[in-house]
């Protein structure tokens, strides 16, 4: 099951990333720090940066593909990966890569770029159609709808650039009510343990998180895909300070 879910998941990237008809990708593979460690197939970075409202993005993506599937329980030998549909995309944002069909045992690279034009959480719906290797030949397999969550995060860019200021200042989550994740920070002035607490309507504490924050801008990216949709309560807490807001779990 772990295996068929990696393998799904690496379908489900190389989808997101590959688009038919686009032209190829002026774009180089990382073929020196980026290694298969997934067994099989890899994708790095393995978490894409946030894009902001209004503001450039540009990066590059290497993939290794996966050589092979759990089948119906089976092992079964990838001979290419071909892609079916792609949904939900972030607005503004386009890819193009340097091949339009994907082999095992190749490193290859796309480009992400493009200026965001809507915020929010994008959760991309992928169906990919692997070609595998039974008994010696080859066949296109079924279409593989993706069960994992792959999520493009599109912010509101954050207006405080410096750290040359006093005290202690909260960035209010975004998105805000948000459906799987949302990201939700502060500006410190100095070195500070700061934790973030998540309460229900009870005023019952269902989630703690602390970390060691720096001077300038630091942030938590919680994840709330198991929640109940509602409205709860969180709290941002330094040695001195407390701030509290709304957090809005959509359904």
């Amino acid at each position: 099951m772990i295996m068929k879910r990696l393998t799904l998941l690496l379908f489900s990237i190389v989808s997101v990333l590959i688009r038919t008809g686009h032209s190829y990708a002026q774009c180089q593979p990382d073929t020196v720090t980026c290694r298969d460690t997934l067994l099989p197939g890899q994708i790095c970075p393995e978490v894409l940066p946030d894009g902001y409202l209004g503001v450039t993005y540009n990066q590059t993506v290497t993939i290794l593909p996966p050589s092979s599937a759990i089948i119906y329980e089976n092992p079964i030998a990838i001979v290419k990966i071909k892609i079916d549909t792609i949904e939900n995309l972030p607005p503004g944002i386009v890819y193009e890569a340097n091949a339009t069909e994907l082999y095992p045992d190749t490193a290859y690279c796309v480009l992400l770029s493009g200026i965001p034009s809507a915020t929010g959480e994008f959760k991309i719906a992928i169906t990919v159609i692997p070609y595998v290797d039974f008994l010696g030949t080859v066949i296109e397999g079924p279409a593989v709808v993706d069960d994992t969550s792959i999520m493009i995060s599109v912010y509101e860019p954050n207006e405080i650039k410096s750290i040359h200021f006093n005290g202690f200042y909260i960035i209010g989550n975004q998105p805000n009510p948000f459906y799987e994740t949302t990201r939700l920070g502060f500006v410190i002035d100095k070195l500070s343990l700061v934790k973030f607490n998540i309460y229900n309507n009870l005023g019952v504490l269902i989630y703690s998180e602390t970390i060691n924050a720096v001077p300038g801008e630091n942030y938590f990216r919680f994840n709330g895909e198991n929640m109940s949709p509602g409205c709860y309560i969180y709290t941002i807490v330094n040695e001195k300070d407390i701030y509290s807001q709304k957090l809005i779990k959509s359904r």
